[in-house]
């Protein structure tokens, strides 16, 4: 989910002529909050190679995951995004579990290390904290563990574009393997109010997964539109599918996102 909503945020600021590029690898402007609301509805029914635990889950996923960012100041933006789940599981033998509620928080600091021109490099800390449920429950909300990421950011602008890599470790809490993670955004704007965006959002576990756990591969591409509404507001939607992975679901998922930014003019 942070994926996608920051990739919105970048767009729809690259979009606004008055504003800075925004996320990313970009930082916010000083003194400026951002609040982007993203809805996401997803589903999976059949699995990649390595399965572990039997039959491919079968499974529907609707998340509401809002952003709320605050540029500290030029160079440093601070964000936390809480996240609301509501799932449904099917059992292999019949029937299904259910369950919803909030999931987990995300907590970041990203701050520019390095700008000349249209290059920009950045270091972003992150935190996954659950926020409360059972951990015990079916279908679980989250791992119940707490999850830390430290990742580098650099991104580029060019004429009607941007690129954006982002590589990131993040150490998973409890018996899941810890993950290196890969995130690139091309983005295109054939005009002044549209943006088209193609994603890539790529995890691989490294180290011994512990009982019940396996390796882990996911591989999903996002292609996406960005609509700017007012100055100050644009809507994102969008479709993602995972085209590969090991012990992963093939996930299928759509998406809107929409934001708008306050202050600091």
């Amino acid at each position: 989910m942070p994926r996608f909503i920051s990739a919105a945020c970048l767009a729809i600021a690259l979009l606004l002529p008055a504003a800075p590029a925004l996320a990313g690898a970009w930082p916010q402007a000083a003194g400026t909050v951002e609040v982007i609301a993203g809805t996401t509805y997803s589903q999976s029914d059949s699995g990649f190679d390595g399965r572990v635990g039997g039959p491919d889950p079968t499974f529907r996923k609707l998340e509401v995951a809002p952003l709320i960012s605050w540029g500290v100041d030029g160079a440093t933006t601070l964000s936390v995004q809480p996240s609301w789940q509501s799932l449904k599981a099917d059992r292999a033998g019949g029937g299904s579990d259910k369950g919803a509620g909030l999931a987990d928080a995300e907590f970041a600091l990203r701050r520019t290390l390095w700008q000349n021109g249209a290059g920009i490099m950045a270091l972003q800390p992150l935190i996954r904290v659950p926020l409360g449920y059972d951990r015990g429950d079916q279908p679980p909300l989250g791992s119940g563990k707490l999850d830390a990421e430290l990742r580098a950011l650099y991104g580029h602008g060019f004429a009607g574009g941007f690129f954006d890599a982002q590589l990131g470790y993040r150490t998973r809490g409890g018996p899941a393997a810890d993950e290196v993670r890969l995130d690139l955004t091309l983005g295109w704007r054939p005009d002044a109010n549209w943006l088209l965006l193609a994603q890539g959002f790529n995890a691989v576990s490294v180290g011994t997964p512990g009982a019940g756990y396996g390796d882990v591969r996911r591989y999903k591409l996002q292609l996406s539109a960005v609509r700017r509404l007012t100055d100050e507001v644009g809507v994102q939607v969008g479709l993602s599918k995972a085209i590969g992975g090991r012990n992963a679901g093939g996930e299928r998922m759509v998406l809107v996102a929409l934001w708008w930014q306050f202050g600091g003019r």
